[in-house]
């Protein structure tokens, strides 16, 4: 086990290198599919548009046989899942919808706008260029290309091309299965009485929400006290039935913190010291094929934690193929923040959007890693660097926000 201190990149890294990507594939139904990450490359099979089409609503026309102020005689009408019975006639014009296919001996479109009608007669306003106002086939996407790429998560434009190609089943990888615990014999279940000495138990249900945000089935293994025999009875457990395994507690230096001690024994582990605040101490490691976080029990500490390193490995695991890194904004600072330096401070702020579009970023006081106030009321982490000893109001800070 490494005592090093480590910096969030170094962390990152290593939890990202034992994230084993789950090879299970399942097909499932589009209507499902939302938020799931896709198993293969997924090819086109037809062309878009498959044919070439009237891109709005006018006369399909011969260019070359166009002159303004000669009537031409209506052939017919052709509406979107239509086709002409005939090609076009000379000195003739068909009425065309948008997204009907374009009559054969046509080569433009003019906008009904640019004509005027006379009972079966229309004149020509202006007169088109070939190829006027015509979707051409396949110039969306053509036979063959790459339509949608392995690892992407899908997402409702995702799902939208794929009904559009025919297709109403897709191939992803399965769900991961994530066991939640909380360990520590002064915690109490919400719900229960609790003893004189105990606080009532939040992490699970945060960190379990955080990560059923990733499309992830959770399987709660509830409250552990702090007990060699019953942590290792869990663990063994949980290393059968799950992916990853999540704990919060137990992960630090006190005489009843089994939990590093017992994964090591059963697995391996590398337990670090980050260097961030608040979330210092985080253990990774395996039993088998299970993955093991160990968060620490200090609410604001596992919510931080959970974001920063539990989040990539889930989707490394799921086999996304991006988007692995949080994402940042810059902000303007409104006041001035100090910093002691050595570790990255994740502090609570707001952030708040000017009417020229800019943001701006108020931390608050209080910055406990203890009240978990400081997240509800917070909508971003301000991201202090740990060689910053302090920051003047009207800076440009990086931003991590909890939601866009």
């Amino acid at each position: 086990m490494s005592s090093k201190w480590l910096s969030l990149e170094e962390a990152l890294s290593n939890v990202l290198n034992a994230a084993d990507v789950v090879t299970d594939i399942e097909p499932i139904s589009l209507f499902e599919a939302n938020n799931r990450i896709l198993a293969e490359d997924v090819v086109a099979h037809l062309d878009v548009p498959p044919w070439d089409n009237s891109a709005m609503d006018g006369f399909a026309v011969n260019a070359d046989e166009v002159n303004t102020n000669m009537p031409l005689t209506i052939q017919g009408t052709i509406t979107a899942g239509m086709e002409a019975d005939t090609p076009l006639n000379k000195a003739s014009a068909i009425k065309i919808m948008t997204g009907a296919p374009l009559p054969a001996g046509a080569n433009a479109v003019v906008m009904i706008e640019n004509t005027d009608i006379n009972n079966d007669k229309v004149i020509i306003n202006q007169r088109p260029s070939e190829g006027e106002n015509i979707r051409r086939q396949a110039n969306d996407i053509a036979k063959g290309d790459v339509l949608i790429e392995k690892g992407t998560r899908l997402k409702a434009e995702h799902l939208m091309l794929l009904s559009s190609q025919g297709l109403n089943t897709v191939n992803v990888y399965r769900k991961l299965r994530v066991g939640i615990v909380a360990t520590g014999s002064e915690l109490a279940a919400p719900g229960t009485t609790r003893l004189s000495t105990q606080i009532f138990e939040s992490n699970r249900v945060g960190i379990s929400s955080i990560l059923q945000e990733e499309n992830t089935d959770i399987i709660d293994f509830g409250i552990v006290e702090d007990n060699e025999a019953s942590l290792r009875a869990l663990f063994l457990e949980a290393s059968k039935k799950v992916d990853v395994m999540v704990s919060s507690g137990g992960v630090s230096v006190g005489d009843a913190d089994y939990v590093k001690d017992i994964i090591c024994e059963l697995g391996t582990i590398d337990f670090w010291k980050v260097a961030i605040k608040p979330g210092k101490p985080f253990a990774l490691g395996k039993i088998n094929q299970t993955l093991f976080c160990g968060l620490p029990g200090n609410p604001v500490s596992s919510f931080v934690t959970a974001k920063l390193l539990v989040v990539p490995a889930i989707r490394k695991m799921q086999g996304q193929s991006a988007a692995f890194k949080p994402l940042y904004v810059n902000a303007t600072l409104t006041q001035d923040v100090r910093n002691r330096g050595g570790r990255r401070d994740f502090q609570r702020a707001t952030m708040v959007q000017t009417q020229n579009g800019d943001w701006e970023v108020t931390p608050f006081k209080t910055q406990s890693s203890g009240v978990m106030t400081s997240i509800t009321s917070a909508n971003c982490f301000l991201v202090v660097d740990e060689n910053s000893a302090s920051l003047p109001k009207g800076a440009i800070v990086p931003v991590m926000p909890f939601s866009l």
